[in-house]
């Protein structure tokens, strides 16, 4: 679950680049990976959650930690825009990923040695997982259990399915409906249902992944959480040259 986590993350972020070369959905299916990607032609919906912070994420296979862990994932969203700024362990190139929620296109933003700024361009994806087809939504429960986060009073919400447990701790007064916000991180490997999810708010400034033999696990911190604005600039193509290319189906 983790390596898949981890593979999407990967592959997502560098779709253009991947589907100038190969078929992106076979190299997932020869790793194992239960997940696919597809054009996104949902409806438009602006993202509930206005503003920036960082997720902090470290997994652990068998009680130690992976080399691709901790990825810090540097995120700022508009109400049609995501912008994520990824880190990592021997993560030597800067290449952030930039989504228009709206008009349905995806850019992959690269610096090289030179300076040259470099915009690659594609539609917009969407990461399905193989739990997407499953019948059998999420056990999602909010409990009476309580934690001061950064100043947030959070509860607790577990959500189980057969591949393992999430726990999460959710601020009460960060008026994010939870759904929405799954959505927008779907990317970051979480597989809950939507309709297990409606009617649940808060934003979780921590949270935990454990397989359900025990042998895999996620934690996920928010760091430097800002509400309410983001710099625009953020968004900004300017300075790139921008190249688009053709998705293969």
């Amino acid at each position: 679950m983790i390596r898949t986590a981890i593979l999407a993350v990967a592959l997502h972020g560098l779709l253009p680049q991947a589907h100038a070369q190969v078929d992106i959905n076979a190299l997932l299916q020869q790793s194992g990976a239960n997940v696919q990607l597809v054009p996104d032609t949902d409806p438009y919906v602006p993202n509930a959650f206005v503003g920036s912070f960082t997720m902090e994420m470290h997994a652990f296979e068998d009680g130690k930690a992976v080399k691709q862990a901790p990825m810090n994932i540097a995120i700022s969203s508009s109400v049609d825009k995501l912008l994520f700024r990824t880190t990592a362990p021997g993560m030597k190139e800067q290449v952030h990923i930039l989504i228009d929620q709206k008009d349905k296109w995806q850019y992959m933003l690269m610096t090289d040695g030179a300076g040259n700024r470099i915009a690659m361009k594609t539609r917009k994806m969407k990461v399905i997982t193989g739990e997407d087809k499953n019948p059998n939504a999420a056990d999602v429960l909010v409990t009476d259990g309580t934690k001061i986060i950064d100043g947030h009073l959070c509860k607790k919400m577990t959500a189980k399915t057969e591949d393992g447990t999430w726990t999460g701790w959710l601020a009460q007064d960060i008026d994010v409906p939870f759904h929405s916000f799954m959505r927008d991180m779907r990317r970051t490997g979480t597989g809950f249902h939507d309709d297990a999810l409606v009617g649940i708010h808060g934003f979780p400034l921590e949270y935990e992944w454990t397989s359900t033999d025990g042998k895999e696990r996620m934690q996920c911190f928010i760091r430097d959480l800002q509400q309410g604005k983001v710099d625009e600039k953020a968004f900004s193509l300017d300075g790139y040259q921008v190249l688009e290319l053709p998705v293969r189906r």
